[in-house]
């Protein structure tokens, strides 16, 4: 006999509204007070299960065709319907299989020595221009977006459409808040404003300028090197095992614009705030980052020796994880581990929470990268930062290795200093995103 699932003790409706609008501090209070899972009840549309135990994450996350992604809203398939981070099923796998080489290989070397390269030249910028205040989510986004536009789409966007596409994130960040509609029945229409249609509309723009600029380069014979992710799906139109549904190669494109620097760019701000707010730790990556570091760009082959960088990355991804919880719909009524699962439940895997879980890590609110000396992450069923199964982030590795040759390069010569109130906060959208961005101060050291 299966067991039953734990129900909260007052009304379904009473906690679906304090999840939507509470969402940290209602994730915390179940993580603390439910084993395994947690069902509640929502008026008018099927119930949403929290789960908490990393072994039950991680079966259903290991289940995709079970455990379908949700579907996307109307206001998000605005900008792109089928991406990769949409799709599933057939769909999935086939683009999975179209775009997954430009993710391995060459092309991690080749986007680690981009980041590289990008991050010394914002480097020179803040030398030159001494100390300064900055906003420093949008400093961010200008390095990650222009280096994830030119590795996966062949072309660096510049400053300027790089500044524009953060103006667009900010726009969708607040259409998609979560609140309020996590309790409202499936019949209520959803609203979109003028500002993120607009916003939308630029984000498809800005994809299919990127794709005709493509196109036109590979009918020259102007394209070096590895092929990029838009040239393989150019190219694979013109396989006869490849059918693409109508658009799918602009939602590609509008999904990695988005998906390939957008998260790198929140936890670099966050990274960079918790060394803010632990200088010791801070003065340790800035030795190794010396020691380790020539005097050009930082490279690819430069990682292996950032060992307490990579530790001080991985901490902040614990702590701080830009994608907060995984989404996943019950195809059907579906066994998991011990319980059943009602058709088309909502079931919430949530990095925030289980991530500061006492149960799974010592002192789990300290920032201890020293945790990642005694423990391989791969071997830590409750982090999961990149989602895990066979819809894991396809970037990890680009993520990884960028972002550790970021750090390197800027903490060695500054000082980015952050208001311990600047993450209190922080918004729930599909991302953890910082409200009106990250104020930091920046100093040049000796």
């Amino acid at each position: 006999m299966p067991r039953s699932i734990p129900e909260p003790p007052d009304s379904g409706l009473a906690n679906a509204l304090r999840f939507g609008r509470q969402t940290f501090r209602f994730l915390e209070g179940v993580q603390s007070r439910y084993e395994d899972l947690l069902r509640i009840p929502v008026p008018g549309r099927p119930p949403i299960v929290i789960v908490t135990n990393p072994t039950l994450i991680q079966e259903v996350l290991a289940r995709p065709d079970e455990f379908g992604r949700v579907p996307a809203q109307e206001s998000a398939a605005m900008i792109a319907e089928q991406g990769l981070v949409q799709s599933e099923g057939a769909l999935w796998r086939q683009q999975r299989s179209v775009m997954g080489p430009a993710f391995t290989g060459k092309q991690v070397r080749a986007y680690a020595d981009t980041t590289g390269r990008r991050v010394d030249s914002l480097a020179g910028e803040w030398a030159a221009a001494g100390r300064r205040d900055i906003d420093l989510h949008r400093e961010m986004t200008s390095v990650t977006i222009r280096v994830a536009s030119e590795i996966l789409l062949g072309e660096d966007i510049g400053p300027d459409r790089a500044a524009q596409f953060h103006e667009w994130m900010r726009v969708a960040g607040e259409e998609f808040e979560f609140g309020f509609e996590v309790a409202m029945p499936d019949w209520v229409p959803e609203r979109t404003s003028p500002e993120f249609r607009e916003a939308a509309a630029g984000i498809r723009g800005m994809a299919e300028e990127l794709i005709e600029g493509r196109r036109a380069a590979l009918e020259r014979g102007e394209t070096e090197g590895p092929p990029d992710m838009l040239t393989m799906l150019i190219r694979a139109e013109e396989d006869p095992e490849v059918e693409f549904p109508e658009n799918q190669i602009r939602d590609e494109v509008a999904t990695f614009l988005i998906a390939g620097h957008e998260t790198t760019a929140l936890s670099l701000s966050y990274t960079l705030s918790l060394l803010s707010w632990h200088p010791e730790i801070r003065a340790q990556v800035r030795e190794e980052a010396r020691s380790v570091l020539g005097d050009g760009p930082p490279t690819f082959d430069d990682i292996d020796e950032l060992d307490l960088t990579k530790r001080v990355y991985r901490e902040a991804l614990r702590l701080y994880p830009p994608a907060w919880a995984v989404f996943r719909r019950a195809t059907g009524r579906l066994r998991l581990g011990e319980y059943v699962i009602d058709e088309g439940a909502a079931v919430i895997t949530p990095q925030w929470s289980v991530h500061r879980d006492g149960r799974y890590f010592e002192n789990p609110d300290q920032f201890d990268p020293d945790r990642w000396a005694r423990n391989r992450p791969g071997e830590v069923p409750a982090y999961f930062p990149f989602s895990m199964g066979p819809h894991a982030c396809i970037g990890k590795q680009f993520a990884l290795s960028g972002a550790t040759l970021v750090l390197a390069r800027l903490v060695s010569e500054f000082d980015v200093d952050v208001p311990e109130s600047a993450l209190d906060d922080l918004r729930v959208t599909p991302t953890l995103r910082p409200f009106g961005g990250v104020d930091a101060t920046v100093t040049p050291v000796e």
